[in-house]
């Protein structure tokens, strides 16, 4: 990914890619999850349009609600919607059945969660808002909300707060789109200019990033979604600290949840832990060698199968044991979003240079 160094700090570049956006298009949308992420960048915009006198019936905010989320970010959400739609701008709170993956139900056929499912409403998590859109001509129950967004906004474009140093997976997202109808204001924040920024502005955030980084979790790993993606299982058990009765009502919903609770320091939630000591005590060249051989004999009882046995084919004796831990953890955990085999792919690449193309 090609960088270039400005004289200016994030919070004035962001503005002014804030404002260049609104010169260039006359309606924006913005994606609003309650996040520390989207308070930022949901704060700067609309300090970028009251400075220029932008006209907020310019600006749509759409919130995907996800059924799933803690008591606070909807609280939190709740109160920016009255904020934008006091200014004039429209806020699109969708409850809409979309389809998420679920990991916990890596053991089943379905690897599937419908948040908002209909025929299951005595098992939501939480009541669905009455204002909340609960049917849209553009989406039909099982669908994405990337594809629904897609369809929803073909002609506008859409500005999400998604960060590079959150992960080398967006870093990489970002770098390889030549032409997108993204827009990403705060792309180039780092953790600590979130927070200092939202300290400096006195914004209120939800308390659960507190919660979780009392319990242990580090500040580059505070990310919130809804709670059977494989990027945020790992912090479900932690809920049962804080949000006790929440995580009755978590369970009743998904019931293999309690999978969590006992095996989330294992390879299956691709553990943190196991990360830490993977040099020490597995050589994982081997490991991956002898899971994928037990894998070939029951391939529907590993989510990654398909991908690793492509990505093996690329395996050479100067493959790292972190990559083939990677590939290993893919094969056990399965990856839907394709982000760790984008990775693992260039991983790879790099495992592999100098290696004679005569002895692959």
């Amino acid at each position: 990914m090609r960088t270039k160094t400005i004289d200016v700090d994030v919070v004035t570049a962001a503005e002014r890619r804030v404002l260049e956006s609104f010169n260039k298009h006359k309606y924006i949308s913005m994606s609003f999850s309650g996040g520390k992420d989207s308070i930022c960048m949901g704060d700067i915009v609309i300090k970028t349009m009251q400075k220029y006198n932008i006209d907020f019936s310019r600006l749509i905010v759409v919130f995907y609600d996800e059924e799933g989320i803690y008591p606070d970010f909807e609280q939190i959400v709740l109160e920016w919607r009255s904020l934008f739609l006091s200014l004039g701008a429209k806020f699109y709170w969708f409850c809409l059945p979309i389809k998420h993956y679920n990991c916990c139900n890596r053991l089943e056929n379905d690897e599937s969660f419908i948040c908002w499912e209909p025929g299951k409403e005595d098992l939501w998590i939480r009541p669905m808002p009455k204002f909340a859109i609960r049917h849209h001509k553009d989406f039909y129950p099982g669908m994405t909300y990337q594809v629904f967004s897609k369809n929803l906004f073909q002609d506008i474009y859409q500005m999400v707060g998604l960060r590079v140093y959150e992960s080398v997976q967006r870093r990489q997202s970002i770098a390889g789109q030549s032409k997108s109808k993204f827009l990403y204001p705060i792309y180039d924040w780092r953790d600590n200019d979130v927070w200092l920024y939202i300290e400096r502005n006195n914004l209120k955030f939800p308390e659960t990033y507190l919660y979780l980084y009392k319990t242990g979790v580090p500040v580059n790993k505070l990310r919130i979604s809804q709670f059977f993606s494989i990027d945020t299982i790992k912090t479900l058990p932690k809920v049962l600290e804080f949000y006790p009765n929440l995580f009755e009502k978590i369970v009743r919903r998904e019931p293999n949840a309690d999978l969590v609770m006992l095996y989330w320091e294992t390879d299956m939630f691709r553990s943190s832990r196991q990360d830490d000591t993977f040099n020490i005590e597995k050589d994982y060249r081997i490991t991956l060698r002898e899971e994928l051989k037990k894998a070939s004999q029951h391939p529907d009882q590993y989510p990654g199968y398909k991908q690793v046995k492509k990505l093996f084919a690329r395996v050479t004796p100067k493959t790292t044991s972190d990559t083939c831990r990677r590939i290993y953890q893919i094969l056990i955990a399965g990856d839907p979003k394709n982000r760790t085999v984008r990775v693992v792919t260039g991983k790879l690449l790099e495992d592999s240079k100098d290696y004679p193309d005569e002895a692959r």
